[in-house]
């Protein structure tokens, strides 16, 4: 059992809590890959950050802030190009990277990479999900085959929740004691329609967030422990976060 106060902790997930620089520290799924199309961007809101989703030409997702370094306006309304999504009000063009993109005879170069732009995140495009990586240092690879034995099916599903992700978690726990661990917003569940599915929590803010499911047709290969040891693994894992490095 864990006091008021390390839930409140665990709660907050914003940029700079500790908490929320321990979920920065694992690729958590940001949207399904159906909901981002070739010539739109997508507004998307992660662990209180607001940012920008867009495909590149080559179909890959790239995810930036949302406000135009600029003046501050909504990316949103932005025009997907090939080289990158174009800010509608001054025209400004923006990479994967976030960097400003500039071009032109006068450069000696033809073309530059300007560093001042917009915060920008990794992304990886697997099995129907994008997956991004928020945290400070480089981004390891996104490994998932211990996770899943065989191909991930076609029914990959997420559903918004107006509660912190810790609600649902402690829940689950309390009704399927076979439910599994695994640091820190994934849990597995056996049974169900398949063998197991996998649930990740992913926060959008301290009061809400996104549950992303992924039914399997075979049991993880994992080291998992007991659903209901999650509040003081995470309290025991928030705790040991520097917020300086990782």
């Amino acid at each position: 059992m864990i006091t008021e106060e390390e839930n409140k902790l665990l709660a907050q997930t914003n940029k700079g809590t500790l908490c929320g620089e321990l979920m920065r520290r694992y690729w958590q799924p940001a949207v399904l890959s159906e909901e981002l199309t070739p010539d739109k961007p997508l507004p998307v809101t992660i662990l209180g950050e607001e940012l920008i989703l867009f495909r590149e030409a080559d179909g890959k997702p790239a995810l930036i802030g949302r406000w135009c370094a600029h003046q501050g306006v909504d990316m949103v309304y932005g025009r997907v190009e090939a080289d990158g999504l174009r800010c509608m009000y001054h025209g400004w063009m923006f990479d994967r990277c976030g960097k400003v993109v500039i071009r032109g005879e006068w450069l000696p170069e033809k073309e530059r990479r300007w560093d001042v732009g917009q915060p920008a995140h990794p992304c990886v495009e697997e099995h129907g999900i994008i997956f991004t990586w928020m945290g400070s240092e480089d981004a390891p690879p996104l490994d998932l085959a211990n996770l899943v034995a065989d191909e991930w099916p076609e029914t990959c599903s997420k559903i918004a929740h107006e509660e912190n992700y810790l609600r649902p978690i402690s829940s689950i726990a309390v009704q399927n004691a076979g439910a599994k661990f695994l640091m820190p917003n994934l849990i597995v569940l056996p049974g169900g329609k398949t063998a197991a599915e996998l649930h990740w929590f992913v926060p959008t803010d301290d009061n809400s967030h996104a549950q992303f499911t992924v039914p399997v047709s075979q049991m993880p290969q994992i080291t998992a422990l007991p659903l209901a040891a999650a509040p003081e693994l995470l309290v025991e894992a928030v705790r040991k976060v520097d917020l300086k490095g990782p």
